[in-house]
């Protein structure tokens, strides 16, 4: 019995001895399976789980006109990034099938990543919910792809700002977050500091998949800061307007107002224009090359960056010239005008018959002849001087995108392209009526214009709200006397029958000043300007031209008359004369 019992009691204890034997041996071998065998894998996916810093960009900074309506601003957009260091390159070919992208463009994004390997490097931006789906879906197989929303700049006007705006597109510079958007052209370009605020980041919590799992921590540097708001002088719904009327015609053009008592720009429109919103996250090529093969050429911006003849528009700048150097007197009459000068062998022609002259009539009628007679007593250089102290020959700011300078002829530059003794006094009598190698943009006329309605006394340009002027300073060499003479011929061209521009504007009770011109071209039909300003209290001064669209009088004092009268509606409704 004794050794029965014993017997029984032993059974149960061996039993349990060899089953914890054999899951220590199950135990033991799992181990040596997880560390010796697959612990280069397990180690991998242990490394894997950490905390990642995501850059986050800023929304750019808002831009609005004088009267707070929105230019450009911001909207959300999805964002597809790859941080390099975590994204199995075995993976590429199936993102690129979820976001539509060809093999050749996911292999040149993912080399840019390859730059930077921690960072994350935007490979596909401005896509919305249902084009970032499939990748958001599948992101548990995607280790290292990173979703996100992004600001998305918007143009609300389009074509209307494309020249001054310009447009952003992704930054390329390694000390910025690869995903920010930066100024390509434009103000979007010269003011982008300013614009593009500070990115911020976040810290996730990823797990081996590259999933992310929670947000670690947070303080005030991860913030993004939003870009600088910025308003403009300029008024929107002029410029719109301003291009609608120009659109009209069917040529390309430009109309250029500003405020001759402030400096400050009111108008800059150029047409045709372009579409910017198109520029963001890269153009599609058929849409860019639409835009190369208009033979209207919209990526020209005829307000401030090109320059042509102004033609009978300089005679403002010739007549202070002969007045300031004692050529001539307001009631001084040269021989008459017979449609032609004859000097130095060649034949000088005029428009038209006008017969004898003095100043006022003469720029009344823009009687070519009267300067070409008068311009023979004076010099290249004394010219010039006087065309530069108006604003001609020089950019006038330090802001607008691409300005030109324009071509104020001296001796020296004459002396350079023909050579001494290659041209003569006939290449003054051309200068002096706007033609021949003297070129001036828009901006210019209108300056020229702001110059004499303020008697000189026109403070510097200014485009940018509670900023410095961005104009230079300029210091006109005409007296007082001479600019009153000037008015009286700019305000007869207009009142007068015999007036240039009284058959476009002589009916309105706005007592405008306005010098026409009509600019011979090597090709096509002549340029088509007007140019002027209106007194106080409505102190606008203005410059309209179209291109190859005929007479100045006849195309561009219509235009010009419909866009002082929008002009004096939106800004000055109360004036009175």
């Amino acid at each position: 019995m004794k050794g029965l019992s014993h017997g029984v009691r032993e059974w149960p204890l061996k039993s349990m001895i060899l089953i914890l034997l054999a899951l220590f041996m199950i135990l033991t071998a799992r181990l040596v399976y997880l560390q010796l065998i697959r612990g280069e894998y397990y180690n991998t996916l242990a490394a894997r789980n950490r905390i990642r810093s995501v850059a986050v960009p800023a929304p750019r900074g808002v831009v609005t006109d004088r009267f707070g309506e929105v230019i450009a601003d911001n909207e959300p957009a999805f964002s597809v990034a790859v941080i390099h260091s975590e994204f199995d390159p075995a993976n590429a070919w199936a993102l690129a099938e979820l976001l539509s992208m060809s093999r050749q463009e996911i292999e040149e994004r993912l080399d840019a990543a390859m730059e930077s390997p921690y960072r994350a490097i935007v490979v596909r931006e401005d896509l919305d919910l249902i084009s970032v789906a499939p990748v958001a879906d599948n992101s548990y197989r995607l280790p290292g792809v990173i979703v996100s929303v992004t600001p998305r700049r918007r143009y609300r006007l389009g074509s209307s700002f494309c020249h001054l705006m310009g447009y952003v597109s992704l930054a390329d510079s390694a000390a910025r977050y690869q995903g920010e958007l930066t100024g390509v052209t434009g103000l979007e370009r010269i003011l982008n500091d300013r614009l593009s605020g500070t990115p911020g980041f976040i810290r996730e919590v990823v797990d081996a998949y590259g999933r992310v799992v929670d947000t670690f921590g947070d303080s005030p540097e991860s913030t993004p800061v939003p870009g600088e708001d910025i308003s403009l002088t300029i008024d929107a719904g002029l410029q719109v307007y301003a291009d609608s009327v120009l659109l009209a015609t069917g040529h390309p053009g430009a109309a250029v107002v500003l405020d001759w008592s402030t400096g400050e720009l009111l108008c800059l429109s150029s047409v045709p224009g372009f579409d910017p919103n198109l520029f963001i996250g890269g153009i599609a090529s058929q849409d860019w090359n639409a835009i190369l093969s208009n033979p209207q050429k919209p990526l020209l911006n005829r307000a401030w960056s090109t320059a042509f003849p102004p033609a009978s528009t300089f005679k403002i700048v010739t007549a202070a010239w002969l007045l300031e150097e004692g050529i001539v007197t307001a009631d001084y009459m040269p021989d008459p005008c017979f449609g032609s000068v004859s000097y130095g062998g060649n034949v000088f022609r005029c428009w038209g018959v006008h017969g004898r002259l003095d100043l006022e009539e003469a720029l009344t009628v823009s009687c070519d002849s009267y300067f070409y007679r008068t311009s023979q007593n004076g010099n290249m250089d004394d010219l010039a001087g006087m065309a530069r102290s108006m604003g001609l020959g020089a950019r006038l700011t330090d802001v607008l995108p691409g300005e030109a300078a324009g071509v104020v002829p001296d001796r020296a530059m004459m002396n350079q392209m023909y050579g001494e003794g290659g041209w003569g006094h006939g290449n003054l009598l051309n200068l002096s009526i706007g033609q021949g190698e003297l070129l001036t943009t828009p901006l210019q006329m209108a300056v020229v214009s702001g110059i004499v309605a303020s008697r000189g006394d026109m403070p510097r340009l200014s485009l940018l709200i509670g900023d410095e002027p961005c104009g230079e300073t300029l210091e006109p060499l005409a007296s007082v006397e001479t600019l009153d003479e000037i008015d009286r011929g700019l305000r007869s061209a207009v009142t007068r029958r015999d007036g240039t521009l009284h058959g476009s504007m002589g009916t309105s009770p706005i007592p405008i000043r306005a010098k026409s011109g009509t600019a011979e071209t090597h090709t096509g039909e002549d340029h088509a300007w007007v140019c002027g300003y209106v007194p106080g209290p409505a102190p606008i001064a203005y410059a309209v031209f179209v291109e190859h669209a005929g007479s100045g009088g006849a195309v561009a004092g219509p235009l010009a008359l419909a866009i002082v009268e929008k002009t004096l509606e939106r800004l000055y409704p109360d004036a009175q004369w």
